[in-house]
């Protein structure tokens, strides 16, 4: 029962911090953009550049972080407590 709590612990800091690192990005993306066509008087163009890269951004920490966990789950139990011989 205890180690169902600390995953389900662990996997709700997991999510909070990716989606919080996910909405940065896209954040700054969005709002780095509209501060440059404002200063460069060039419409919306660097808002949607800005906004492109922002997701692009938060679709590349997604992946990273499917990859560590897939490769965390892949390897075997003692490796992964620190236990390696």
């Amino acid at each position: 029962m205890v180690q169902k709590r600390a995953n389900w612990a662990k996997s709700l800091t997991m999510a909070l911090n990716l989606a919080t690192s996910v909405g940065a990005a896209i954040g700054i993306g969005l709002f780095g953009g509209k501060w440059l066509d404002a200063k460069f008087d060039t419409g919306i163009l660097l808002t949607i550049i800005g906004f492109l890269l922002g997701v692009a951004t938060s679709g590349k920490m997604m992946w990273d972080k499917l990859n560590e966990e897939s490769r965390k789950s892949s390897l075997p139990e003692s490796k992964q407590n620190g236990n390696q011989k």
